[in-house]
């Protein structure tokens, strides 16, 4: 019995060193590969930087992912064709794993020239407002209370055609038994998912129950007056501007004013998107 254990141990010790030793040889030899060497030349010519997020204590501005090659990917595809070509080189995204969990997002990334405008609807919305973001091909956000959100889906959907939904809480407070409900709501009658949970003041408690639901928190000044003059003294290349206001006049006084000094009014999923989208 135990001679049998020896030579047993033996044969697997035997097999596992020939696994070993074959490995070994295969990645010698394809280190030696031109096609190998060619990838990993160009690899050191197409890299883009990761932009790290700018972190504040328990404060964040979004960062950029950066891209590499591929080189096991790459190598595969084109050891198919038994020669190397830009066309099959395989990009991937590469990101300095960050933790941001439990910290409030306050601004996009400063590289691109976007901004991101927020509106509130508690009870109602103008339609002036409306047809003059439609109008004007003006892509914006709109956080809405529980109650609006529940009754008024004609309207949501109506507005989710050129603009994003997100879920503003019951009376500005986020509650553990509506998050799924509101999440439901919202991905069922717009075409974007509810992703952040909005804020205008530190509250861990909100930032705690956004994350439990895979939510990030966006913390942000809300605009009531003097909208022209607050969004003067803050715009920047990846600002986010809330406004709770129904004055239409200076709303679009400011839309214009952002316009004309060259900044692009995108969505939140586009103002807040981490990723490079590595082209291969």
């Amino acid at each position: 019995m135990f001679k049998k254990i020896i030579k047993v141990t033996g044969i697997l010790l035997l097999v596992g060193f020939s696994f070993f030793y074959t490995e070994k040889v295969t990645k010698i030899i394809r280190n030696k590969d031109p096609i190998m060497i060619k990838i990993k030349e160009v690899k050191k010519q197409n890299y883009i930087k990761t932009i790290k997020p700018i972190i504040n204590k328990d404060e964040y501005i979004t960062g950029i992912t950066g891209c590499e090659i591929d080189i096991k990917e790459s190598y595969n595809k084109m050891k198919t064709f038994g020669e190397y070509k830009d066309e099959l080189l395989v990009m991937k995204e590469v990101d300095d794993n960050t933790n941001l969990k439990n910290k409030y997002i306050v601004s996009g990334n400063k590289i691109e020239k976007n901004i991101s405008i927020i509106f509130l609807i508690k009870n109602d919305i103008s339609n002036e407002l409306i047809n003059y973001l439609k109008n004007n091909n003006i892509t914006v956000n709109f956080f809405i209370d529980q109650k609006y959100l529940e009754n008024n889906t004609v309207t949501i959907k109506f507005l989710a055609e050129n603009n994003n939904i997100y879920y503003l809480g019951d009376k500005e407070e986020y509650k553990d038994q509506y998050m799924i409900y509101a999440s439901n709501l919202i991905s069922t009658n717009s075409n974007n998912e509810s992703k952040y949970c909005l804020i205008n003041k530190k509250d861990d408690n909100t930032l705690k129950l956004c994350s439990n639901y895979n939510m990030k928190t966006i913390k942000s000044n809300y605009i009531k007056d003097d909208i022209l003059y607050n969004i003067k003294n803050n715009l920047n290349n990846g600002s986010i501007i809330v406004i709770d206001s129904n004055d239409i006049d200076k709303i679009k006084v400011s839309i214009n004013y952002i316009l004309s000094k060259g900044y692009n009014i995108v969505n939140l999923d586009k103002l807040l998107d981490e990723e490079n989208n590595c082209i291969n």
